[in-house]
């Protein structure tokens, strides 16, 4: 924590992390120096790909550099089109954050859609039960 803090604390959190992706022996990565020709490929047979980063497992709320719990947290990619991020919630424990970017009309539509689910889905919720019935 003090090196994190210290004068050479980002220094020291690349090198930690560093080490810990050396530790994965390629799990995570195997393969990485391959995944752009592979999404070209995918794109050019006019396929669509979406990426997904981040994970609710990493716990990211629960992380503190020595300057208390994060209140806000977003991954700077997931700004590109066609790329979510999933990340444990702030707010409830067992809830997911998801992030999502899109062209201005596609996150439109994406927000009528979703607004409809949700009000299909509340009024699916509040259905009596066969046994109350």
């Amino acid at each position: 924590m003090k090196e994190l803090v210290g004068k050479f604390g980002f220094v020291q959190s690349m090198k930690a992390t560093g080490t810990k992706i050396k530790e994965l022996d390629g799990g995570a990565f195997k393969g990485a120096e391959d995944w752009m020709q592979i999404r070209k490929q995918i794109m050019d047979l006019g396929h669509e790909l979406v990426i997904v980063g981040g994970s609710p497992k990493f716990g990211v709320y629960k992380t503190d550099f020595g300057w208390g719990k994060l209140k806000k947290t977003e991954m700077v990619h997931v700004h590109t089109p066609g790329v979510i991020s999933l990340a444990d919630s702030k707010d409830e424990e067992g809830a997911i954050e998801v992030g999502l970017a899109l062209p201005m009309v596609q996150m439109n539509k994406f927000n009528v859609i979703l607004e409809q689910y949700l009000d299909l889905s509340k009024s699916i919720v509040s259905l009596p039960n066969a046994d109350e019935v």
